[in-house]
């Protein structure tokens, strides 16, 4: 591997884009293992804190995955979940529109009593004990995380026991298959966000990765909330877009 050049531009852009290039001209194929990050920043002559800002862009642009204790590889094709925002459905709904399998990991299941957050969001304000059904999951493709869920839903429209068998890692497939409530529509924040430990730990990314993160409430018929929910989905296999209209008889200046 040639050592880079000293121009006028930063050397993690240069690192950066030499090891696109090796990507990119099939040096390197999707799949393949990069060398450990202290030779290869000793191959490039660069340190190691600058290969590694390196490393996140070309993290953050999904073209390798860095997985934590493991090391650093080049993606693979990954397949797409591209969706319009305007619709809701579940991972596994789009999957199926797709031709795509996908697996459930790391699931967990747990009943407990809501947190003062929850007892907020959920609006459980009065007063009686409240307890929630918190279900935590990994969603893989081919083995590889391309999105973590976690649920809190109250335990009077989803109980633990509704999800022990046959779950594909949706709630919101098992609330409209179950029919006690009717889901109706959901209200959801969007931003990015870096991995918190806890998050890159779930989902085999570095710490401070770029995520798209849903902060969601779902609404039944009475407007009553039927689940909290917070997604972080890895950037390279989603597209979220939406759709507007004019206004009509607005004013332009």
């Amino acid at each position: 591997m040639p050592r880079l050049k000293q121009d006028r531009r930063p050397l993690h852009i240069q690192a950066y884009d030499m090891l696109l290039g090796l990507i990119r001209d099939g040096i390197y194929q999707p799949g393949d293992q990069f060398p450990a990050e202290s030779d290869l920043a000793e191959q490039l002559g660069i340190s190691r804190p600058t290969l590694r800002e390196a490393l996140h862009h070309l993290e953050r642009r999904g073209f390798i995955v860095r997985r934590h204790g493991v090391g650093t590889f080049v993606s693979r094709n990954p397949a797409v979940f591209e969706s319009g925002l305007e619709v809701l459905e579940s991972i596994a709904q789009k999957a199926r529109r797709l031709g795509v399998e996908t697996e459930v990991a790391h699931l967990t299941i747990r009943e407990r009593s809501a947190t003062p957050r929850e007892r907020e969001v959920l609006v459980l304000d009065d007063g009686r004990p409240a307890d929630v059904t918190v279900v935590d999951r990994v969603i893989t493709v081919e083995r590889e995380a391309v999105a973590y869920l976690q649920d809190v839903v109250p335990r009077q429209y989803l109980a633990p026991d509704d999800l022990r068998e046959g779950f594909s890692g949706s709630v919101l497939d098992v609330l409209v298959r179950q029919k006690r409530v009717e889901p109706v529509t959901s209200r959801a924040q969007v931003m990015a966000e870096g991995a918190s430990p806890s998050v890159a730990d779930h989902l085999g990314v570095s710490e401070g990765a770029s995520l798209l993160k849903f902060v969601s409430r779902l609404y039944g018929v009475d407007q009553a909330i039927l689940d909290y929910s917070i997604s972080y989905f890895i950037p390279g296999h989603f597209k979220f877009y939406v759709t507007r209209r004019v206004e009509r008889g607005a004013r332009t200046f």
